[in-house]
């Protein structure tokens, strides 16, 4: 087993993974979420209803087989499919969901739903027509047509040693971390899902060996996430604000968080959306203690979080939409189990917003509640979930 596996994040996908609202006709009504999570010791995913009164969980049906050593996950926006990447048997499972919200497993053979070498985090685009897996081991992104439940392949393209995916949430572009070369590159895609490298200045300022556009970041990215976007995904083409335009990028290496604008959609500073990413010139690098990973943006207030590994603890960070900044809030940091893996956020936004955090070391789960944008955990402490959780995906 690959000794680096636990540096392994989410997109947001993952999370920023694409979590979207628990839909009711009243969304006043609206009481409960849902969140899935994958056991590395038992290779299954379970599911769970979320209290939104009180953070409680209850697993609802039964837990379903996963791959080998499970590591990211991400669903359809219109939260019908669920995908989860599985890092040693390099593959890509594929679910349905039930109205309970348990999951189906949906039959994939290895021509549909084989990654490259050790794929750690997925990415779905706002439309919902592709999946994308970061394959590290064998350096490549793979693309693949999402067709009601089944997976088509449309092609693998070469990256450098990719650790994290985010897409924009205007559409088009991906940015893939790449935690050995400690660079971030852009690629866009088109109506096929077949992905570009966005053009780059010669020479390359990422280097002869970057295959397009790219920026330097700091040491071993290991996540990244855009900031908050109304109005975006499934068929809206901008977000209603300009606050989506920012990338965040962790980094596990140097403890450290950079921020760029990102030229994804016309607006003062971006006349023709081209993928580019500026890095902020007020807060373009933020401290965040131990190795920071995985991002939790909030969907409705102005606070961002990041899972800091190495000291076992959740950052929290107030974000600026007017300056893209990220400011530290006191306490800087609230503290999780132990070997905390990755982590979700609800995104109702008519009821308390809340935090989950997978303690792979633990076999446990820590939540918090955000009442006003620091962390409070919950008051019994972490729930148990036996069999090692890591990927997580919370909606």
């Amino acid at each position: 087993m690959k000794s680096r596996w636990v540096l392994a994040v989410l997109a947001v996908t993952s999370i920023a993974g694409w979590n979207g609202c628990v839909k009711a006709k009243n969304s006043s009504s609206v009481t409960t979420a849902s969140m899935w999570i994958a056991t590395a010791g038992d290779q299954v995913v379970r599911s769970y209803d979320i209290n939104l009164a009180d953070g409680a969980i209850t697993q609802r049906g039964a837990a379903v087989p996963t791959g080998v050593q499970p590591q990211a996950m991400a669903i359809t926006p219109d939260g019908q499919v669920l995908f989860i990447a599985n890092a040693t048997d390099n593959t890509v499972s594929v679910y349905t969901r039930n109205s309970d919200n348990s999951l189906t497993p949906v039959s994939c053979s290895a021509a549909q739903c084989n990654t490259g070498l050790h794929p750690v985090a997925l990415a779905v685009d706002p439309s919902g027509q592709f999946l994308f897996t970061a394959d590290e081991d064998s350096g490549d992104i793979a693309a693949f047509k999402i067709s009601s439940s089944s997976l088509t392949p449309v092609g693998v393209t070469p990256t450098q040693t990719p650790s994290a995916l985010a897409i924009s949430p205007t559409g088009n572009f991906l940015y893939v971390a790449n935690s050995a070369t400690n660079t971030v590159i852009g690629f866009s895609f088109d109506t096929n899902g077949v992905l570009t490298p966005l053009p780059a200045p010669a020479p390359n300022p990422c280097g002869p060996e970057a295959p397009g556009y790219c920026v330097q970041v700091g040491t071993n990215p290991a996540g990244l996430a855009f900031s908050r976007c109304a109005g975006a995904g499934a068929g809206n083409a901008t977000c209603a604000t300009p606050d989506g335009n920012n990338l965040f990028v962790s980094n596990s290496g140097s403890n450290s968080i950079n921020i760029f604008a990102a030229c994804i959609q016309i607006s003062s500073t971006c006349a023709a959306p081209d993928g580019t990413l500026t890095a902020l010139s007020s807060n373009a690098s933020v401290g965040a203690c131990c190795g920071p990973t995985t991002f939790m943006v909030d969907p409705a207030a102005d606070f961002v979080y990041v899972l800091e590994r190495g000291a076992a603890q959740v950052g929290q960070f107030r974000y600026s939409p007017v300056t893209g900044a990220l400011t530290a809030l006191s306490p800087a940091a609230e503290s999780t189990g132990a070997g905390p893996f990755s982590g979700g956020i609800t995104q109702n936004t008519t009821n308390s917003t809340w935090i989950y955090v997978t303690n792979s070391g633990g076999s446990s789960i820590s939540g918090f509640s955000i009442p006003s944008g620091k962390l409070i955990g919950l008051s019994s402490g972490p729930i148990l979930v036996s069999g090692q959780p890591t990927a997580i995906l919370v909606r």
